[in-house]
């Protein structure tokens, strides 16, 4: 459903950044269809190029732009998306979100990589995609700010009503981000559900041994 935020939660190496990867036009599609907003992206003949799809992808790590500053990188975001007519948030209001303000004049190589997470997240969250896909979008900051972060997101998450996708192996990031939690193992989702009831009633004992 739109806005609705779906988090893909199980551990690392079982192919969930390949998923992001094949929705973003990265990636060639085997078997299937892709279908967004009543459009296919991806099928077994058709493979719409990324540029065409609308889809934002920020990875873990670092995508930033070497010789532009982090105000250009961010605001690369916003430029390719000037036929959106209504602006739902400001660049102001993203920076002051993501607690990014003190890293505006520098160039990527001067700032941290959890700072480069947050760019990378300020710049695909302001292009406003139909579909916005984050890959561990947390796991480079620091552990004492990262709860703060996720409180952020989640706000501008609800507030922008982008629908998104996020592959994490933090199941307290899915369970607090996520409107709907998808636990993958093994190459199978093996339950889709309410982060409470995926929490409360998970369905297999592979599911128990994984949440712990």
């Amino acid at each position: 459903n739109q806005g609705d935020v779906i988090c893909l939660l199980g551990p690392s190496g079982i192919g969930k950044t390949t998923i992001l990867r094949t929705i973003a036009g990265l990636e060639k599609l085997k078997k299937g269809s892709i279908i967004l907003n009543g459009k296919t992206l991806s099928s077994e003949n058709i493979n719409l190029e990324p540029e065409e799809r609308n889809v934002s992808l920020a990875f873990q790590d670092n995508s930033l732009f070497p010789h532009y500053t982090i105000e250009k990188n961010i605001s690369l975001g916003s430029e390719r998306n000037k036929e959106k007519k209504e602006k739902k948030i400001s660049l102001k209001e993203i920076v002051d979100l993501l607690d990014i303000f003190h890293i505006l004049n520098k160039y990527p190589h001067e700032i941290s990589a959890g700072e480069a997470q947050r760019a990378s997240l300020a710049r695909s969250l302001i292009m406003q995609p139909d579909l916005l896909l984050l890959d561990e979008p947390l796991s480079n900051v620091d552990q004492s700010f990262k709860e703060e972060i996720q409180v952020r997101l989640k706000k501008i998450l609800n507030k922008l009503k982008i629908t998104t996708i996020i592959v994490t192996h933090d199941s307290y990031e899915a369970f607090y981000l996520g409107s709907k939690c998808g636990i993958i193992l093994n190459q199978e989702l093996k339950q889709f559900d309410d982060p409470y009831k995926v929490y409360h009633l998970p369905n297999s004992i592979e599911v128990v041994n994984f949440l712990n």
